[in-house]
């Protein structure tokens, strides 16, 4: 080798008197402002001016494939140009020729031979290439000009190569400066990104602000620029683009389908130069031709990609994955957070909604249950579920059971109210659909179904939801709800008004039952007062009759003895008007009225105590004042009580006890008479119904009766009642 090298550079050369002060200039030019391809195209044009050579051309190091690229081409055809461009050349391919064997200096000088190992067959060089290594720091190879001669037997100057290798070896730093400040750019430019991506997100909490921002700095480092998340279905959701992408915006890709989908599975960033040719990784965006997706991850689990792509092949560098990775890990955890803020802030709505909900429930189970007047207590529960709950329009019905019909009792809301008793048979219409069904049922657009019934004042009607009000198996009414706008109800709007109907079923049954116990408490009432009459006055009336009969016959034969017969017929009445007017205090007496509870018992057991010649003692234990409807079905009580007592016990003495504490009025009623046995007595027995008697009307109040009868010794009634200090009077 040292023998050719020295023979070449004896060797008489047409080239040896090359300008080489334009090769020194053009070291001077060199600026690392310059692209590296210009920088090498500017290097090339002026060895091939000065060399004579008809093609210099330089290859590059590709920093990410580490494939020879040719970057810079002077002296040939641009279609040849194009073929040096396509061509890339493995690092290993220069392995071959850079050996001493062809070393002149630095360089090294190929005989025509092994030109095509080196370029294109399609080229037809004929003659030498003397190549010269692009080295960088450390004497890594970084480049490679290929100087071709323009004959075989072309030699060159070594004092030429000298100066060759000079330029290329300031073109070589020149090329590794421009690339470090390029690099040190793209750095400063990432660290820029980011601060300011981190100063972006970490100023809020709101997930639809984080997801926009972080696109909107990658559309600006990238062009492009996407966010998929994982959601609860197990699919990934585009949910975030740059502007010129939001039809990506909804698309769904499941594990493992296209790119999106594998990295999701695999957890590790993608790139794609061309993915046409990866049919298996389908890029997000059908229309990329490049494209990078990496993964979100939070506490080792993927929640979501970002992806960029380009519609042409070799767009992104394994340098531009780094960023994306880098930012992929900076918002990843603010994407966490603020999911976690979500739900904790839709936990806190959902516990804050349930709280005013179950005020609305309190507040409707407290008007329903306070009065067993319906005209009263159930229009004020309609307008509380209207308001309560913000609903369109609420309307309430209650079966006729005599008519088979749904009675309008209350209606409240936006739209046009039915005309006051509204009627409609239980067979027509959705709202006798469930009554027959006797289930919930929710139409999103009434109006679409066979048996909506339509009404002028409800033209406006789309969505209804309809709600049985059942007790003991039977639909006592409906709860119907409807709305101007479709889809207007949910699942949690029918559990809620289902509760609402349980609510109100008790109410409506308990309103059933007291009127039941009312008309049998009448019924029972006249009948004692049919017996009182039978009893008393009308047996005294029928001995009147007698008098007058017998009266009238002594006025015609023995006159004297008419005026006795009139004395005894004026006693009679005296005594048949006074046993009416006992009977007439009974109903009402005035003292109740007047004087209060207290009193009229007073009154009441000095009465009985004188007409049945029995001793009442009446025991007053704390303050007596009461509100006035506690008053009336407690005087009943001790009434149907001490008339028990007369009629059954044979006693001779009873005791009242009236005890008054802050939360509870006791009544104790004690005998000494026979006593009995309950059990044993047949229904109909009339102490039997008075008991019952007693015991509703202490329900009624919300209170407890316990009777306790032993034989032989005698019997006690003990009602207790919660004080009401307020209570509207039914």
């Amino acid at each position: 080798m040292q023998n050719q090298s020295s023979e070449t550079n004896n060797q008489l050369d047409p080239m040896s008197h090359l300008p080489l002060g334009d090769l020194l200039a053009l070291g001077s030019h060199l600026r690392i402002d310059d692209t590296p391809e210009s920088l090498l195209h500017d290097v090339a044009q002026s060895l091939c001016r000065v060399v004579a050579s008809p093609l210099v051309y330089v290859r590059l190091r590709n920093l990410d494939t580490d494939a020879f690229e040719t970057v810079a081409c002077v002296g040939t055809a641009p279609e040849q140009a194009a073929l040096l461009r396509k061509t890339v050349v493995a690092p290993s391919t220069y392995q071959d020729f850079l050996i001493p064997l062809y070393q002149v200096s630095e360089s090294f000088l190929l005989k025509p031979e092994p030109h095509a190992l080196v370029h294109p067959e399609e080229l037809h060089l004929d003659g030498a290439t003397l190549l010269v290594p692009l080295r960088g720091r450390g004497t890594r190879l970084i480049g490679v000009v290929s100087i071709v001669l323009p004959t075989p037997e072309h030699t060159i100057n070594s004092s030429v190569v000298l100066v060759i290798e000079a330029i290329t070896r300031q073109a070589a730093m020149a090329v590794e400066n421009v690339r470090l400040a390029e690099r040190s750019a793209r750095l400063l430019a990432k660290e820029q990104l980011l601060a300011a991506l981190g100063r972006d997100l970490s100023s809020t909490l709101d997930q639809s602000t984080i997801l926009r921002r972080t696109v909107e700095r990658i559309g600006t480092a990238f062009g492009s620029g996407s966010l998929a998340l994982l959601g609860a279905d197990g699919t990934l959701e585009v949910i975030a683009a740059v502007a010129h992408e939001l039809e990506l915006v909804g698309r769904h890709f499941s594990l493992g389908e296209g790119m999106i989908g594998r990295v999701a599975v695999q957890g590790q960033a993608y790139l794609s130069n061309d993915t046409t040719g990866e049919p298996g990784f389908a890029p997000h965006d059908p229309e990329a031709r490049s494209s990078i997706v990496v993964p979100l991850l939070s506490g080792g689990h993927v929640i979501g990609t970002l992806n960029v792509g380009a519609r042409h092949p070799n767009a992104f560098t394994y340098e531009e994955v780094d960023l994306l990775e880098a930012i992929a890990a900076q918002v990843s955890g603010p994407i966490t957070s603020a999911q976690l803020y979500a739900e904790a802030q839709s936990l806190a709505e959902q516990v804050q909604r349930r709280a005013d909900q179950l005020a609305v429930l309190n507040m409707i189970a407290r008007i329903a249950s306070g009065s067993l007047e319906q005209t009263q207590s159930l229009p004020q529960v309609t307008a509380q579920i209207q308001q309560g709950f913000g609903y369109p329009q609420v309307d309430l019905f209650l079966i006729d059971e005599e008519t088979s019909e749904l009675v309008l009792v209350a209606s409240e809301g936006s739209l046009t109210a039915l005309m006051a008793g509204y009627r409609q048979h239980l067979n027509l219409g959705l709202i006798g659909r469930a009554a027959r069904q006797g289930k919930s049922l929710y139409f999103a657009n009434a109006t679409e179904e066979p048996d909506f019934l339509g009404l002028a004042e409800r033209e406006a009607t789309c969505a209804e939801l309809i709600v049985p009000i059942i007790a003991s198996g039977r639909v006592l009414g409906l709860i119907n709800l409807e709305s101007p706008a479709s889809h207007a109800f949910s699942e949690e709007d029918m559990h809620l008004i289902e509760t609402v109907a349980d609510i109100l079923a008790g109410t409506v049954e308990n309103v059933h039952l007291y009127r039941r116990a009312q008309a049998a408490a009448v019924l029972e009432e006249r009948n004692r007062l049919a017996r009182e009459l039978h009893d008393s006055v009308t047996q005294q009336l029928f001995s009147m009759t007698l008098t007058s009969q017998a009266a009238r016959a002594q006025l015609e034969r023995n006159p004297q003895r008419v005026a006795l017969q009139l004395e005894r017929l004026q006693e009679t009445s005296a005594a048949a008007l006074a046993e009416m007017r006992a009977l007439i205090f009974q109903l009402r007496p005035p003292a109740l009225r007047d004087q209060g509870l207290v009193a009229a018992l007073q009154q009441h057991a000095q009465m009985l105590s004188r007409r049945e010649g029995i001793a009442i003692g009446l025991t007053v234990v704390g303050d007596e004042r009461l509100a006035r409807n506690l008053e009336q079905p407690l005087y009943r009580i001790v009434q149907e009580a001490l008339n028990n007592v007369i009629k059954h016990a044979s006693a001779t003495h009873v005791k009242v006890i009236l005890e008054f504490t802050t939360e509870h009025v006791t009544v104790r009623i004690t005998d000494n008479g026979t006593g009995f046995d309950l059990a044993s007595l047949p229904t109909g027995h009339g102490r039997h119904l008075g008991v019952l008697s007693m015991r509703e009307r202490a329900i009624e109040l919300g209170g407890t009766m316990d009777l306790h009868s032993t034989l032989g010794i005698g019997t006690e009634v003990l009602v207790t009642v919660p004080r009401v200090r307020e209570r509207k009077e039914p």
